[in-house]
């Protein structure tokens, strides 16, 4: 097993930076491997403008702000052996507008996906949801260090439960002198301490502190409030040293500065424990909630030092059950009385510095690796069920509700204001045209229960009804009406022609009664003449289908098949203008509906076996394919703008349409050539709706039986109206004959395939406990290095033997890898 961490490392000084570097020893004395180069790499990340020297763990470096550098990462992870990819997030760490730039390594990266939360935002802004939902979408495991942060992952940004872990914040066990010792070396003997450390930056709260400082020093003449730490890089090259000056001359205003001590340093964990240890109070003045972990706050509970807080999310949680006190937030009064109280009880503080202390052992970062290592194999799973997900995503009952709530005594209403009908926007031959197409093939299933099928028999009248009254005398369609029953123009789009044809010849091929095949003929062959006038590439696409259909009913009809004949080499002569060797496509771009072009292509084949035609099928399904799915997934092109070559694919919005067709067209594709590759391709667009997308969301609505009107970046379009409801139940009609359960595989105790994964070990840890020697501990409760060293050995064998400790041959991919993204490598 060999993994990759991506995050800061130091030298870069910020507490992120020393998680990981903390993290990955962790994970190396849960593993017992000598070197870490030997399980892991770290590929670190750089600001603009640093050139820092790292240690030989550090293979990659990684430039915040150049995207390129994120796609070669991905192509680097992909081809060099790696089993796991961790993921230290916040939003600021990585380049591009809210950290954007890491959805293009994750949306590439074909191995198993652990991200690990430091800030989960109760209210994040649009763009912070959309690269979160994009992100949790790509991830087997999401490491949260609160259970808090875990409600906000599945409330916030409908983050599976199943896919989330609670790691609480590690902390190192460091051994250090006797308190009465450390304050010696300090000066502080004579002292009463107040301590802060962190990055110094506003938002911090220390000016509460400060203004508590007066009416603390007056019951305490001796209190001296320390404050350690550099002030964060960010704020020095905005401000400079303002913040810091600031608070300065506010302690000299209220008369305390010569109580006031500023360390601008980056202390070493063994320093800040040895100042935590050797601190009466630790103060953290957050001022204000939000605030969903704090590694200041787990250092202080590692240490066993007395904490008085501001009752922030994370800080309800730690200092629960008596293991701290809170004030609160920015009021100075409050910390002064709390503080004075507390120096006054030594017994009390003593109290809570073993309380502290005592769930402080729990957080030490020997656990927490242990605790990563069985994420690790969850995350493995995860991977394989998100894998093949898509080929088995479920089948929803076929429900109508929607489309009853949608349908009135005209026909089809357009649109909804989420699943309510709006009425003013009246009703279109697009939206009618299609619903015929699937209440025609709907009424086909032979176990439609009775009132549904009564409800679809009336439904074919009405949609039929409107196609009927939309028509002109020499066969051509108007299309909108308002709810007045007035239609709005003299012509309809070409496109909405295309339609009209298409329902028509469904309902002519499979006739619910017979004197529907009646009407749809009469209305049909008045229309069909104006195909060889129309100029929309789709619109001859909707043709072709509906001429396949016609003909399916009339197979001796000369005129509908030279006229079959003719759409059909308009459709391969655009695909002769526009193609080219790297652009096998009908248009010079792609914008909507383009699954529709292939398929009539395909669908022609049932009457006309031309090769020419097949192979511009195939060429041309193969063109979408690649261009629409990533990593097993479909990503249809969005409706922001076209997707021309060399240009960025509009990635947003997603439209239902899209997924229809595609699914139609994998489908005609599996039926033409019986391969099993286009019928899976087929279930994978399918699984577009029921959430195997770019945000995980489902598109299909179990509640309303709609389904949302697309998915943007952030979010889906919660309106229902009627076009995306007939792609999702257009599709679910397609899908059904092709829809298979699960792998077998995926039905086996976790266990088992744990157990093939890891070599034969199942991480099941508790089936048989491993031995837990006790650590006598010293004075001040810190194991010794030589009991420490036992606990690990014994607590770790049952890990050691899951994973091989090995170092991954360089295959020629690898080399090829290394050479495409040779700027990446860390120089020598």
């Amino acid at each position: 097993m060999k993994i990759a961490i991506l995050g800061n490392y130091p030298p870069k000084a910020c507490g992120i930076a020393t998680f990981t570097a903390s993290l990955a020893q962790a994970l190396r004395c849960n593993l017992t491997a000598e070197h870490l180069l030997d399980f892991a790499e770290i590929i670190a990340i750089e600001e603009p403008g640093q050139a820092l020297e790292y240690p030989s763990e550090v293979g990659c470096i990684l430039p915040k702000e150049e995207v390129v550098a994120y796609r070669a990462t991905a192509n680097y992870l992909n081809t060099s052996g790696f089993a796991l990819l961790i993921v230290q997030h916040e939003f600021g760490i990585f380049g591009g507008p809210d950290g954007s730039h890491l959805l293009e390594l994750t949306d590439r990266l074909k191995i198993p996906l652990l991200v690990t939360c430091h800030t989960v935002l109760k209210v994040p802004s649009a763009g912070q949801l959309s690269v979160m939902r994009r992100l949790i979408a790509r991830t087997g495991v999401m490491v949260v260090m609160s259970k808090m942060a875990k409600q906000f992952l599945q409330d916030v940004y409908n983050c599976p439960e199943n896919r989330i872990q609670v790691i609480e914040h590690g902390v190192p066990g460091i051994r250090t002198a006797k308190r009465e010792v450390l304050r010696e070396q300090f000066g502080w003997t004579d002292q009463r301490v107040l301590f802060t450390f962190g990055l110094l930056s506003r938002g911090k709260g220390i000016e509460t502190v400060i203004r508590a400082l007066p009416a603390i020093i007056k019951e305490h003449p001796g209190v001296r409030y320390v404050v350690l730490g550099k002030t964060h890089p960010n704020v020095v090259r905005q401000d400079g040293e303002a913040y810091r000056e600031w608070l300065q001359a506010l302690a000299k205003e209220l008369g305390v500065a010569e109580h006031v001590e500023m360390i601008s340093a980056f202390a070493s964990e063994q320093s800040l424990f040895e100042y935590l240890r050797a601190t009466d109070l630790y103060v953290i003045p957050y001022p204000n909630e939000a605030q969903i972990c704090s590694g200041t706050l787990a250092y202080a509970m590692g240490a066993g030092a007395a904490v008085v807080s501001t009752p922030f999310w994370y800080a309800t949680e730690l200092l629960a059950d008596g293991r701290g006190r809170y004030f609160p937030f920015g009021d100075s009064a409050a910390l002064a009385e709390e503080v004075n109280q507390l120096l006054h009880e030594p017994r009390a503080m003593e109290y809570i510095r073993q309380r502290a202390f005592a769930y402080g052992k729990n957080l030490r970062w020997r656990e927490i690796g242990g605790q990563y290592l069985r994420a690790f194999a969850d995350a493995r799973l995860a991977f394989e069920e998100l894998s093949i997900a898509p080929a088995a995503a479920p089948l929803a009952p076929l429900r109508l509700d929607h489309l009853r709530r949608m349908t009135d005594h005209c026909g089809l209403l357009q649109h909804a204001k989420h699943a309510t009908p709006l009425r003013e926007e009246g009703y279109c031959v697009d939206d009618n045209g299609r619903a015929l197409v699937f209440t025609t093939l709907a009424l086909r299933e032979k176990t439609l229960p009775l009132a549904d099928r009564q409800f679809l028999l009336s439904c074919t009248d009405r949609y039929l009804a409107y196609l009927l009254s939309a028509q002109h005398e020499d066969g051509s369609f108007r299309n909108f009406m308002n709810y007045q029953r007035q239609f709005l123009e003299e012509h309809g789009s070409e496109d909405s022609f295309g339609r009209a044809l298409w329902g028509l010849g469904s309902c002519i091929a499979h006739p619910p009664r017979q004197d529907h095949q009646r009407l749809a003929l009469d209305s049909y062959r008045a229309a069909i003449g104006h195909l060889d006038g129309l100029r929309s590439p789709r619109a001859l696409a909707y043709g072709i289908l509906s001429l396949v259909d016609y003909l399916t009913f009339a197979p001796d009809d000369v005129d509908r098949r030279d006229l079959l004949d003719r759409a059909v080499s308009r459709i391969m002569a655009h695909y002769g203008d526009c193609s080219c060797h790297s652009w096998q496509w009908f248009e010079r771009y792609l914008t909507y509906d383009n699954g529709i072009l292939p398929l009539a292509l395909y669908r022609s084949l049932r009457i006309f076996d031309d090769p020419a035609v097949r192979q511009v099928a195939e060429a041309s399904t193969a063109f979408l394919t690649k261009q629409t799915f990533v990593n097993g997934r479909l990503r249809p092109i969005g409706c922001a703008a076209p997707y021309l070559p060399g240009e960025p694919l509009p990635q947003f919005d997603q439209q239902p349409i899209e997924a229809m067709t595609q699914v139609l067209l994998y489908a005609e594709a599996h039926r033409y050539h019986g391969r099993p590759e286009d019928a899976e391709l087929a279930r994978r667009a399918y699984a577009w709706f029921v959430g195997s997308n770019d945000l995980g969301l489902p598109l299909y609505n179990p509640e309303t039986c709609g389904a949302y009107d697309g998915l943007t970046a952030s979010d889906v379009n919660q309106n229902q109206g009627a076009e995306s409801l007939l792609a999702y139940l257009i599709a679910r009609i397609t899908i059904a004959p092709l829809a298979v359960q699960p792998p077998a595989a995926i039905r086996e105790d976790k266990q088992e395939v744990l157990r093939g994964m890891l070599n034969g070990f199942t991480p099941g840890w508790a089936k048989k406990p491993a031995p837990q020697p006790t650590a006598k501990p010293s004075q001040e409760g810190i194991v010794s290095s030589t009991a420490l060293q036992h606990y690990l050995r014994a607590d770790c064998d049952h890990l050691r033997s899951a994973f091989k400790l090995e170092a991954v041959p360089t295959t020629q991919a690898t080399q090829q890898s290394q050479q495409g993204s040779r700027y990446l490598k860390k120089s020598s």
